[in-house]
C-alpha cells in the first residue's frame, strides 16, 4: 500500500506539473498543502485522524497527506502552478464545472482509475486540489473544506 501512495504521488505530480517550467519558471508551492485547512477542520467535516497529516513535495508539486483512524477514509491536498488546471481537465474523466470557488473550479472522479473525487481550485497563481477517497457525502466534503482553504491561499 505504501508504495502505491508514492507511485500515485509521482505519477500525479509528473502529469500535473509537465510543462510547468516553461509557464512557472518562479513557482514556488506557496502556501504550503498542509496549512490550507486545520486538523480540527478535517475531523470536523470528515473524522479523527490517525496522526498529524504530512507533508511532501517533488519538481513543482506540493501536498499533504491525511490518514484517518476508520482507515476507510484518505484525503490529499496538493498545490500546483496555475496551469495545472488545464491538464487536469484533459485528463479528467468527467470533469464538473464547480461555481463559487477561486477563479475557476472542476470537480472529477476517478482519475488515474483510483477511488478518489478530486476537486481543483485555481485561484491566482496557483492551483490546489483536494482529493478525498470516495465516500458519502464526499463532494460536499470537499467544498466546505475547499471554503475553509480559500481564504488561506
Amino acid at each position: 500500500m505504501e508504495s502505491w501512495k508514492h507511485l500515485r504521488y509521482a505519477l500525479c505530480a509528473t502529469i500535473l506539473t509537465a510543462g510547468a517550467a516553461c509557464s512557472a519558471t518562479t513557482f514556488a508551492a506557496d502556501p504550503a498543502p498542509c496549512s490550507l485547512v486545520t486538523t480540527a477542520e478535517v475531523e470536523q467535516v470528515i473524522g479523527k485522524l490517525k496522526g498529524q497529516p504530512e507533508a511532501s513535495k517533488e519538481g513543482q508539486a506540493a501536498w499533504c497527506n491525511y490518514e484517518f483512524a476508520s482507515g476507510n477514509d484518505a484525503m490529499e491536498i496538493w498545490v500546483f502552478p496555475a496551469d495545472a488546471i488545464d491538464r487536469a481537465r484533459k485528463i479528467a474523466k468527467k470533469s464538473v464545472a464547480v461555481k463559487g470557488l477561486g477563479n475557476e473550479a472542476l470537480m472529477d472522479r476517478g482519475a488515474f482509475g483510483l477511488d478518489y473525487v478530486d476537486l481543483y481550485i485555481k485561484k491566482g497563481n496557483i492551483t490546489v486540489k483536494l482529493a478525498l477517497k470516495e465516500t458519502a457525502g464526499d463532494e460536499e466534503k470537499l467544498k466546505t473544506l475547499a471554503k475553509k482553504a480559500l481564504g488561506r491561499f
